[in-house]
């Protein structure tokens, strides 16, 4: 029997477990946190204090007591215990899937479950006993959207609900009418991918009036097969305070052909995303709390559930840019922004600048100098 996919599971919430075991497979990580959301709404009403996010490492000794032991803060007292990577190789470690394979049976088959065990993988083959005892109570959740050019049925079928879904969403959560034509497009210009989808639906915000129907030459027009992972690793590059490697990238992505005007729109929205964190941080810090606690409750209020997967990046990058750097990026922004719609209109030069600006040495960018 396949696996429940995402686009029906998120359009019957219902099936959503609440406790035993669940797999989620895939590599599309926003459909994923999409379908996680969905479950954790039903199984942990509580919030937060009731699940707990494991890492790559995740021991079987752990987890079974995470999900096995009666929360002390839940009406309900349920646990979940949300495990990633369980088919990968980790640290010449086998993966969990394999490594904790009689075991997850064994789990699967008893008859009462105080917790909900969640395991998260790229893969989950079909004919595996494990999967077989899931699949037909609703417990494997696709979370993949299939190529363009498949030619199964199921996956065609699969293909144009996703493209509903694309409508669905922009609708619900930006305002946006995509009719169908548009919706197709602009998920074949984000390669598939539903994260690459909800990056572009953040561009057309800036770009269209709340509650307009985007046309599909709209979609040609304004999206136009933006690379947003190049862009985004432009970003990471220089938040990472290596502005050198970030400019090579930049150059890379020009020479593509994609706009200044384009990539900018990805470096606004990453910058806005560090100004609100800093804000928030500052924010705690004259509440009395420390440094370290709120550096990590603003990450939690930025990211929310996914802030586990982002966490140490996300610590990284805002100790190299720094509170009083992080103070200055809207005013460079705005600059950037009105240079690209005036004078620098056909040049990089308001990009690269807000690249160096983050160089990890550099004290001399406008605000900076002492």
């Amino acid at each position: 029997m396949p696996a429940l996919h995402v686009f029906d599971f998120l359009r019957s919430p219902d099936k959503a477990p609440v406790n035993g075991l669940c797999v989620l497979i895939g590599d599309d990580y926003f459909l994923q946190q999409q379908a996680l959301d969905t479950i954790l709404a039903k199984a942990s009403p509580e919030g937060a204090d009731d699940v707990r996010w494991f890492d790559d490492t995740a021991e079987w000794a752990e987890v079974i007591d995470e999900v096995s032991t009666a929360s002390l803060f839940s009406s309900d007292g349920l646990q979940v215990a949300v495990v990633p990577n369980v088919d990968k190789r980790i640290n010449n470690r086998d993966p969990f899937l394999k490594t904790n394979k009689e075991r997850l049976e064994k789990y699967n088959q008893a008859e009462y479950h105080p917790g909900l065990m969640i395991l998260i993988a790229n893969s989950f083959p079909g004919n595996t006993k494990l999967y077989k005892s899931l699949a037909p109570a609703n417990r494997v959740i696709d979370c993949r959207i299939p190529d363009h050019a498949t030619w199964k049925k199921d996956e065609k079928e699969t293909r144009r609900k996703a493209v509903k879904w694309v409508a669905t969403w922009a609708k619900i959560s930006h305002q946006l009418n995509l009719p169908q034509d548009a919706a197709q497009r602009l998920l074949e210009l984000s390669h598939d991918n539903a994260g690459v989808v909800e990056m572009n639906l953040l561009k057309l915000d800036l770009l269209v009036e709340e509650g307009s129907t985007v046309t599909q030459q709209q979609v040609d027009e304004l999206v136009g097969g933006w690379e947003q992972k190049n862009t985004f690793e432009v970003v990471d590059f220089a938040l990472a305070g290596k502005a050198g490697q970030a400019l090579q990238k930049l150059d890379n992505l020009l020479r593509d052909g994609e706009a200044p005007q384009q990539i900018f729109g990805g470096l606004s929205y990453v910058y806005r995303q560090f100004v609100r964190m800093t804000r928030t941080m500052q924010k705690y810090r004259r509440q009395g709390i420390p440094g370290g606690q709120s550096l990590q409750s603003c990450i939690n209020d930025e990211f929310g559930k996914r802030a586990n997967f982002v966490r140490d990046k996300t610590m990284s990058q805002l100790k190299q840019i720094t509170s009083y750097r992080a103070g200055f990026f809207m005013q460079w922004l705005l600059e950037a922004d009105l240079d690209l719609k005036n004078r620098f209109s056909k040049s990089s030069l308001p990009l690269e600048k807000l690249l160096i600006y983050l160089e990890e040495d550099l004290n001399t960018a406008p605000g900076l100098r002492k």
